[in-house]
């Protein structure tokens, strides 16, 4: 093997590949890793950092304590180096801002740079032949998006964690009028900036981003028109009581694993409010007091849209068109608004498309998902020897753990233990 031959390479550097730079380093042995991001420097849900907008997990649930409360990479570690570990604790809150675990993770990205390749994008992963037609290795291809230049580099094992894709409902037509809640802060910025004017805004969606996004509009807007369009009858809460916060403990991805693929999708239709569509219990109390002020002083600024199915949208030069449909009734209608914001969360797509080339070797357990080992790589064919994880993709096989940040310190560590197992040993000089 080539001394340039790295144990893992890293598609995307977000929370669950920073994780795992932390548990290459803690391994105990020497561990070559490197990662690949198409984004300028460290952001995380940068169209989402709103003042005040709060974590739904604790800040015990960082990049490392869990595993490793000793470690130096810890949010504690991170206060103190930052001088406000004493204010922080006299606050009496679990739950710090997005803004500051923002920075939290771009204080450990930052500790990676010698690791980390902004801006640059993977085009292609090759498989690379040994001894008897047996795949060996993996070429990775990568641009760099600044001047277009392309380089190999050559690994052992890939770790694919790009975050999920924004997803867009059937029959929407993007654009500068309608667009996703995770462009919300940089669409506001750039195109409606008068904080003074009526505007109209509509929200689609009844999670948590919903919730952040009309306080955001709210205090951002304070002439503004709301409506919110839910499926359903109302907002509700996330469920993180004490006995469904045990869906997070660090056995559970494996209790999942082994249970038959019909229970595992009766657990996650029955407690997916553990996981997706919550909204922090705090928050309603505060969201339904707007309503109710609003019904006080009659200025019907805010609508909440019951049992409304968006059906179709489209950009307009003035306005954009909300086509809706109540799923009581059958009754269609329109609303016009200045912008259209889907609060409509995230998918991870399977096949990954830049597996394409290696696509034959890996084993698909439906057309749609990879048949995924416990370790978090994909089954392949008995001569397919590289390993190549996903982080984020497994919640059919894993759990709610999947998608969320409780357990990511203890992915993390499996993965890296389950790439170096084997591994050649280095040879002192």
């Amino acid at each position: 093997m080539s001394e340039s031959t790295y144990d893992l390479v890293g598609i995307g550097f977000g929370p669950a590949n920073l994780s795992v730079a932390i548990a290459a380093e803690e391994a105990g042995q020497p561990v070559r890793a490197v990662f690949f991001d198409r984004k300028p420097e460290f952001s995380w849900h940068e169209g989402l950092m709103f003042a005040g907008a709060e974590m739904q997990v604790s800040f015990l649930k960082d990049l490392i304590t869990m595993r490793n409360p000793r470690s130096d990479y810890s949010f504690l570690s991170y206060l103190a180096d930052r001088e406000r570990l004493a204010k922080f604790v006299n606050l009496r809150t679990f739950y710090p801002t997005r803004t500051e675990f923002n920075d939290y993770y771009r204080w450990v990205a930052a500790r990676f740079a010698d690791r980390v390749h902004w801006g640059t994008e993977v085009v292609a992963v090759h498989p690379v032949a040994g001894a008897a037609d047996d795949v060996e290795l993996l070429d990775v291809v990568v641009r760099d998006l600044a001047d277009g230049t392309e380089r190999t580099v050559r690994t052992r094992n890939l770790i694919i964690a790009p975050g999920g894709q924004p997803h867009l409902p059937a029959g929407v037509q993007a654009g500068p009028r309608v667009f996703h809640a995770s462009e919300t802060a940089h669409r506001l910025d750039e195109s409606y900036t008068d904080t003074a004017a009526p505007y109209r805004f509509a929200i689609v969606g009844a999670g948590q981003t919903a919730a952040d996004v009309f306080l955001h509009l709210r205090r951002t807007y304070p002439n503004a028109r709301i409506d919110q369009v839910i499926r359903g009858f109302a907002l509700r809460p996330e469920d993180d009581t004490h006995f469904i916060n045990e869906f997070f403990d660090p056995a559970m991805p494996g209790w999942f694993y082994g249970q038959r693929e019909e229970f595992r999708g009766e657990v996650l239709d029955t407690y997916g409010l553990a996981a997706h569509t919550g909204v922090s219990y705090d928050l309603i109390p505060t969201i339904y007091r707007e309503h109710y002020e609003d019904l006080v002083t009659g200025s019907q600024a805010v609508t909440l849209h019951r049992w409304s199915e968006l059906t179709a949208a489209e950009n307009g030069p003035d306005k954009a068109t909300a086509h809706l449909r109540r799923r009581d009734t059958g009754d269609t209608t329109t609303l016009d608004a200045d912008a259209i914001i889907l609060a409509t969360g995230y998918r991870y797509p399977m096949p990954v498309p830049v597996l394409h080339d290696v696509q034959r070797h890996l084993t698909m357990a439906q057309p749609d998902r990879y048949a995924l080992r416990r370790t978090y790589d994909i089954e392949a064919t008995p001569r397919f020897r590289p390993k190549i994880f996903l982080q984020g993709y497994g919640e059919a096989t894993h759990g709610f753990s999947e998608v969320l940040l409780s357990l990511m310190p203890f992915r993390a560590a499996e993965i890296v233990d389950a790439a170096m197992a084997g591994a050649p040993i280095p040879v002192e000089a």
